[in-house]
This record gives C-alpha cells, structure tokens and sequence, in this order.
C-alpha cells in the first residue's frame, strides 16, 4: 500500500501498487487503473470510439482518471473531456499518482453528477457513467430523471456508456429494469448490453 485515505464520500481510499503500476481501490472494488480500466478499454473498443471523430465527452465519477488516461495515452483522441467527481479525495489522489491534471483537454468538476446533470445545458458526443459507492450504484443513477438528463445532454449521434455491477439476486433484477429504463427513455437509439469481466454489465446506448 502506497497511500491510505478516507473522505466524507468514502470510508477508504486505497492507493496500491499492482502489476508495477498505481491503483485506486475501496474496501471492496477497484476506482482507477484496475479491472476498471480493462472494462472501459474493451467498452471503447465494441463502439470502435477511434473510428468516431468524436469531439466531446462528459465523464460521470472520474475516479483518479482511468478513463481519460484510455482517451489521451492509449486512443491517442483528441477530445475535449468534463470529468465529474463528487469526492475531492479522489481529485487529490489521482493528480497525486495518476497525473490527473496533465491533460490539457481535461476539465475536472468536483460536484455531484446527478446535480451537474440536472443543471448543465452543455451537449456531448460521448457520456462515460461510472458512479459507485463501493461496489454499489446509488439509487438515483438508475432513475428516470437521471436518464432523461443524460439524453438531453446527449449529441445526435452520439454513445451513452453506463457501466453496472451485477453480483447478486437484486442487482440481476436491476439489469432488467435499467434495460427496460433505457429502452422507454432511447427510443430511438440502439440498446446493447455487454458482459465484461465477471461482474460488469456495461449498457450502450449508441445513436449512430
């Protein structure tokens, strides 16, 4: 362990080394540079994001900057990111050890995704969703004001990627229902879900 911290947000933010490299965990999950990361590469991959010319995105729960690391370093784009994180902490870790403010295009909001959404009148051609408490997605990011927000910040043409855990009897039935969500709210857009990994479900809402 290289670091160990905790916020009002979460009870323990763990910076550790893993394969010679930085993660982010919780108790429980990965945040940043984990198994994350390689349900974020593969969900870029099945959209074939570099192909897209796409010139904006909006991130929702930036972590210690996982996501923006795939956009820059590994895909090479050249896109123009909002990073959304609730949690200062993880601001200050992922600056810290993930040169989280290295990127120019980058813009880091520390505010509650659910309220920027909410506020913003800003649009964009990609929306990365990747808000956990622990393992867990917080009721009102599976709602349909949530989703409803998300599609008026939404560019024609553009990719929705919510990413989901799926890990027990309750959470397989709110597959279903997010599913069902989506497809009432996108109708017009082509649905898919993704098993990445063992755990994620990863839902794309694609209006190409």
């Amino acid at each position: 362990m290289v670091e160990e911290s905790s916020s009002i947000h979460n009870d323990k933010l763990i910076v550790a080394i893993q394969d010679g490299k930085y993660v982010l965990n919780t108790q429980n999950a990965n945040y940043s540079f984990g198994s994350l990361h390689r349900v974020f590469q593969k969900a870029f991959k099945i959209i074939r994001l570099k192909e897209r010319n796409f010139s904006s995105c909006l991130l929702l729960g930036g972590g210690a900057g996982s996501i923006p690391s795939i956009l820059y370093k590994e895909l090479g784009l050249n896109i123009s990111t909002t990073v959304v994180e609730i949690d200062k902490e993880v601001i200050r870790l992922g600056k810290k050890y993930f040169k989280l403010g290295d990127y120019p295009n980058l813009t880091i909001i520390n505010e509650d995704a659910f309220v920027f959404v909410s506020n913003t009148t800003e649009t964009y051609d990609l929306i990365a969703i990747d808000i956990f408490k622990d393992v867990m997605v917080p009721e009102r990011f599976i709602s349909p004001v949530f989703f409803d927000n998300i599609k008026k910040r939404l560019n024609p043409k553009g990719v929705v990627i919510f990413n989901f855990v799926s890990f027990d009897f309750e959470t397989k039935q709110q597959v279903k229902n997010i599913e069902q969500l989506l497809s009432t709210i996108f109708k017009e857009y082509n649905i898919s879900i993704h098993k990445i990994k063992s755990l994620n479900k990863v839902f794309i809402v694609d209006g190409a």
